[in-house]
């Protein structure tokens, strides 16, 4: 049986060997005999009799499924304070990181675009230069290795510890992804080039990945090599690439989440436009109330639910209020946070990976609890606490973070050892899962910096004042648009006048600055860095 594992990542999950394709043989409960990566069709039918004959006609295996190459993850920190995590997930960053090319471990390389995410947020709360040079030695190695001059976008990741030989299919989620962090580093550092970068992975996706008549995007385009061998004046008349039409919620979100970054960046109105047709699509044609979202759009696999489409389309629709202030957007992430709860919520705490009741017929699958996608959860529930003032959430949080305390740096899930083999393998060799969890217990014990604009949304002072804050970079930002009239209560609750012109006030570890009034003191703002333990500006309690 051949399964595609973009469309069946809870089958990929459980079965890879290590890289792609993989082979893997089950008994008859879906448990794992045996497995290994690719097998020439010369040694396939000597490997099956080998399997035939170790391993009778019962279907039992003998030994536990996997225990010929269960990887060994590395060890957990001892508990402590809770910030020693993160304080561990940054130990573990750096002595996996390369000082001569950037990036974690050895090769194949992948872009650590969460681990850079990690290191920027923790420089602009510490300024230690040190993060800072591991964050953009990486994004100067992958954009010099990984970008595609002439076509624009980023190439999945890297043969070569020197980014230099790519393996050249280009993915929606990694443009996404990249194009996120790209922006951030520019937004934070004023690098041109790391703008450039980020708008291009954008145009990439625009250009070659956007279905115009669904106004969703197709799931990546395939390695063409001899394609990218070609002079770039002969790729003009070249065939393309083939292109993967699958389209995917959680990747079409991460894609909706990375044009609002461009919006906020470049002030291109053009992004939200496609912004608004994604998330349309995926709430009208893709979401239940039953079931949450699909995790394929159209066409085969639409019964398949799991947490990661969810996690990310949260995250697009919290990302879209917070660019415009819609309350239609707040209102979706809560309906969404409530379906998650009650669909993969686990009885002991945290959220499983693939969805209870789905009508799914591998109903043998045992569920596990991801790192990763508890995290993204985690943290989408802090920014609901702050926006809505319901504490509740940020104590579901912080339980959900604090399940993962003796696995994180180290293993990327929750469950029976060797279950998950290759997401071990790839949290051992760069670390996905861990800065993301470090991410959001970050964001836990400093807090966020809320950025909370009061005015009407009509008001075009407002909307001046929104779009400038939208270009700050701060560790764990939050923008809230509250209208002094409608939303009264809460604007009082907060302790902000109503009667004034329209205001910014950047708050961190529950104080406040003083008003701003003009995009010209939202720059000083961003300059100055308050929220950083150099920071110079006098705060008064909000």
């Amino acid at each position: 049986m051949r399964v595609d594992v973009d469309q069946r990542p809870d089958l990929s999950h459980r079965y890879n060997q290590g890289g792609f394709p993989s082979v893997a043989v089950l008994d008859h409960q879906g448990e794992l005999i045996t497995g290994r990566i690719y097998t020439p069709p010369e040694e396939m039918v000597q490997f099956l009799e080998q399997v035939s004959s170790r391993y009778p006609e019962t279907g039992e295996a003998d030994g536990h499924p996997g225990d010929e190459a269960t990887p060994v993850p590395a060890a957990a920190p001892s508990a402590g304070e809770p910030g020693s995590e993160v304080t561990s997930v940054l130990q573990r960053m750096e002595e996996m990181y390369d000082a001569t090319y950037g990036g974690f471990g050895y090769e194949p390389k992948q872009p650590p675009w969460d681990g850079v995410g990690l290191l920027l947020a923790r420089y602009g709360h510490t300024r230690d230069r040190n993060l800072l040079r591991m964050a953009t030695t990486t994004l100067d190695g992958i954009q010099a290795g990984l970008y595609d001059q002439n076509d624009e976008g980023f190439f999945r990741y890297s043969v070569s510890r020197d980014w230099k030989v790519p393996h050249y299919e280009k993915m929606l989620c990694t443009n996404a992804s990249l194009a996120v962090t790209y922006l951030d580093a520019y937004q934070l550092t004023g690098r041109k080039a790391y703008r450039q970068a980020g708008l291009g992975a954008l145009k990439y996706m625009q250009d070659i990945l956007f279905d115009q008549p669904t106004g969703l995007f197709y799931a990546s385009q395939d390695a063409g090599e001899a394609y990218y061998a070609l002079p770039w004046g002969h790729r003009k008349t070249a065939e393309k690439p083939r292109i993967d039409r699958t389209f995917y919620a959680g990747w079409n979100a991460l894609a909706a989440s990375s044009l609002i970054k461009g919006f906020g960046t470049s002030g291109d109105s053009s992004y939200l436009q496609v912004v608004k047709g994604v998330l349309d699509h995926l709430w009208q044609q893709g979401w239940s109330k039953e079931g949450g979202f699909s995790h394929v759009l159209e066409g085969p696999g639409q019964q398949f639910r799991y947490l990661s489409d969810q996690v990310h389309a949260l995250g697009a629709f919290l990302c879209l209020y917070e660019s415009t202030g819609n309350p239609g957007a707040l209102e979706t992430s809560l309906q969404v946070v409530d379906c998650i709860q009650r669909l993969f919520g686990a009885s002991d705490g945290g959220y499983l990976d693939v969805c209870d009741v789905s009508p799914n017929p591998d109903a043998m699958l045992r569920p596990v609890k991801p790192v990763l996608e508890n995290s993204l959860m985690a943290e989408a529930l802090i920014r609901l606490s702050h926006l809505t003032g319901q504490e509740d959430l940020e104590q579901q949080a912080r339980d959900t973070l604090m399940l993962f305390r003796d696995v994180a740096p180290g293993s990327s899930y929750k469950g029976p050892p060797g279950f998950r083999r290759m997401e071990e393998d790839e949290e051992r060799l760069y670390l996905p899962a861990a800065p993301v969890w470090a991410m959001a217990w970050d964001m836990l014990e400093h807090g966020p910096v809320d950025l909370v604009l009061v005015g009407a949304a009509a008001d075009r002072r407002t909307q001046r004042l929104l779009r400038s804050a939208l270009r700050v970079f701060a560790p764990h930002r939050i923008i809230q648009v509250l209208d002094p009239q409608e939303d009264e209560v809460r604007v009082s609750a907060l302790g902000f006048p109503v009667n004034t012109p329209p205001s910014l006030y950047a708050c961190m570890s529950g104080m406040c600055l003083s008003p701003i009034h003009t995009p010209a003191q939202v720059r000083s703002l961003a300059s100055e860095q308050p929220w950083s333990q150099s920071g110079r500006f006098t705060i008064r309690l909000g």
